[in-house]
């Protein structure tokens, strides 16, 4: 894992936010890791950043002043479906909470700097980080990686890349033959007209020239690319019923 991970801890208590972030660096620095780790006070800082700077993980106080932890989370949620949430707590007792908004994992507060058990943590937040290759955009823009599967599409507009997540676009100074190239060789990712390329696990619904992604918008397909396309549409679909995927 050699890409540059964003990692976000939200408390608002300053020494637990210093206590969480020394064992992530003293992780980072034992298992050869590159993360770029930001502290926020609150829920709403977070929210505000986030909408810049996608976090692969994010460490999450459930009990804080104003906004907490749990409803931090679901507005989380409304934004992105792959970011890794780690609940920070003074007790185990949020799991249904945890459930709703796909929780990677808790962190008790008593046991931060119990090491054999923060390392258990990482090793299952970060195999669940390795389900997805993460498209590193830094050298395009501002530093931004986001999980291939967040990407719904992408496309071309005055020279510009706009790359499409869930109630986000980042627009990146790059080509379309350079996103591609970052993009994973699985099948999931299609161009369908010139300067657009979509995810097809992104896909509702396929008609007359269109598909229809899942946040609404329309993409057009070229004629000579429909056939292809449909196919290999078809094709996800079944692997994914299938569970092959």
């Amino acid at each position: 894992m050699n890409n540059l991970i964003q990692i976000a801890i939200v408390d608002d208590m300053q020494s637990d936010l210093e206590k969480i972030r020394a064992m992530l660096l003293n992780y980072a620095d034992e298992h050869k890791r590159r993360w770029q780790i930001d502290l926020f006070p609150c829920g709403e800082d977070l929210l505000q950043a986030f909408s810049q700077t996608r976090y692969a993980i994010v460490f999450l106080d459930i009990v804080m002043n104003g906004m907490n932890g749990i409803e931090t989370a679901r507005r989380l949620r409304e934004q992105d479906l792959d970011t890794l949430i780690v609940f920070i707590t003074t007790e185990s007792g949020y799991a249904v909470e945890g459930y709703e908004v796909e929780a990677a994992g808790f962190l008790i507060k008593e046991e931060v700097q119990q090491k054999k058990r923060f390392e258990r943590l990482m090793e299952r937040v970060e195999r669940r980080l390795q389900l997805d290759t993460l498209l590193d955009f830094t050298p395009y823009n501002s530093p931004l990686q986001i999980p291939a599967g967040a990407m719904l599409y992408a496309d071309v507009l005055d020279h510009n890349m706009q790359v499409h997540v869930r109630g986000s676009v980042y627009t990146l100074r790059m080509t379309m033959e350079e996103l591609k190239a970052l993009l994973p060789d699985d099948g999931r990712f299609f161009e369908c007209h010139r300067g657009i390329v979509l995810n097809l696990d992104a896909v509702a619904s396929m008609g007359p020239g269109v598909f229809t992604m899942k946040d609404g918008h329309t993409l057009p397909v070229s004629r000579r690319r429909r056939a292809q396309l449909e196919k290999a549409y078809i094709a996800r679909s079944i692997a994914k019923v299938r569970g092959g995927i």
